[in-house]
């Protein structure tokens, strides 16, 4: 890439990472020691920066500097969360979640939207943890364990609870289909299959627990407010739209927007996900996922036959639980 071509693109990632209202030109003349008139130079690409200037540029926002010198036409920098049981714990996951979540509700103007194939993580928890404890992450702690319904420690209960709590303050739109429960249910057959419930009794309460979950869901559609279990409904904000998306599967996707500025999650390998701020990355897939919701159909608050025909869908998905524990 060229020289001028790759200074505008240092900048264009300097400004991704700055707030909406933040002048670009005022935190480039602060951080170089020199005037705004000499910012702007370097910004338009009339002054080309020297490299000491572009390092503390890189420095300052957690940018790779190699990567700025190696990037390519239509590349996209990604900041990747790689889910282990050494540097970090589940634990350390969740609390990310939940910081990034806080993040988002801090904001005046605010909108997330959840493109999902899966049962979200705001929606079912406690049989998906151990799954993943022991299934995913391979925990030692969870070798020989079998699932039981007291299995959550109290510390992740309490941040499980807030992440829920904190994204049901936050303006929503999720985008699902009748797919999204068949992940969950081979997860529970499997484990039903290998012999990993301790008990019959706990199966059945993890089906009526999942059977909970989509009636609550239903709920939410049907008032368009998201509202914690055993919350009066009539009392919270309108800021829930569910929408019915028959075009394609879909894969776990997530953009909030925030004071007007985009930033897209995508999840990989089951726990792992990637964030980006890459502006006409971000467009590009909001531009997709606006014409997949034209298409769509919106259950939330509207469409009571054709909400109902949903829901009915992915409870009768769900075996009996008198006759899975065999």
């Amino acid at each position: 890439m060229a020289i001028e071509k790759l200074q505008e693109y240092l900048f264009q990632r300097v400004k991704e990472k700055l707030p909406a209202e933040t002048s670009l030109a005022d935190v480039v003349a602060e951080l170089l020691h020199v005037s705004n008139d000499s910012a702007y130079r370097r910004i338009r690409g009339e002054t080309p920066l020297v490299l000491e200037e572009a390092q503390l540029l890189c420095e300052a926002f957690n940018l790779s500097l190699d990567h700025t010198l190696n990037s390519k036409e239509n590349s996209v920098v990604f900041t990747a969360f790689n889910l282990n049981n050494d540097n970090y714990s589940f634990k350390s996951y969740l609390k990310d979640i939940l910081h990034n979540l806080k993040l988002v509700a801090s904001f005046e103007n605010k909108e997330l939207i959840y493109l999902t194939k899966d049962f979200s993580i705001f929606h079912n928890f406690a049989f998906r943890y151990f799954f993943w404890m022991k299934s995913i992450l391979q925990h030692p702690d969870f070798v020989g364990l079998k699932f039981s319904m007291d299995i959550l420690t109290k510390d992740i209960e309490d941040i499980g609870e807030q992440i829920i709590r904190t994204y049901n303050a936050i303006p929503s739109t999720e985008i699902w289909n009748t797919e999204c429960v068949n992940s969950t249910i081979s997860q529970i057959e499997y484990y039903r299959e290998a012999g990993y419930f301790r008990s019959g009794s706990d199966l059945e309460k993890i089906y009526s627990s999942l059977r909970d979950v989509i009636e609550h869901l239903r709920t939410q559609a049907d008032t368009g407010s998201k509202f914690y279990p055993g919350e009066n409904p009539d009392y919270q904000k309108s800021n829930f739209q569910f929408y019915y998306n028959r075009v394609v599967l879909g894969d776990n996707t997530i953009m909030t927007i925030l004071n007007g500025k985009k930033v897209l999650y995508l999840n990989y390998s089951v726990l792992n996900y990637m964030v980006t701020q890459d502006e006409a990355f971000c467009n590009d897939v909001y531009s997709k996922l606006q014409n997949l919701m034209r298409r769509a159909t919106i259950l939330s608050k509207v469409s009571e036959k054709q909400r109902n025909m949903f829901f009915n869908i992915l409870l009768k998905k769900i075996p009996n639980h008198s006759t899975a524990f065999s």
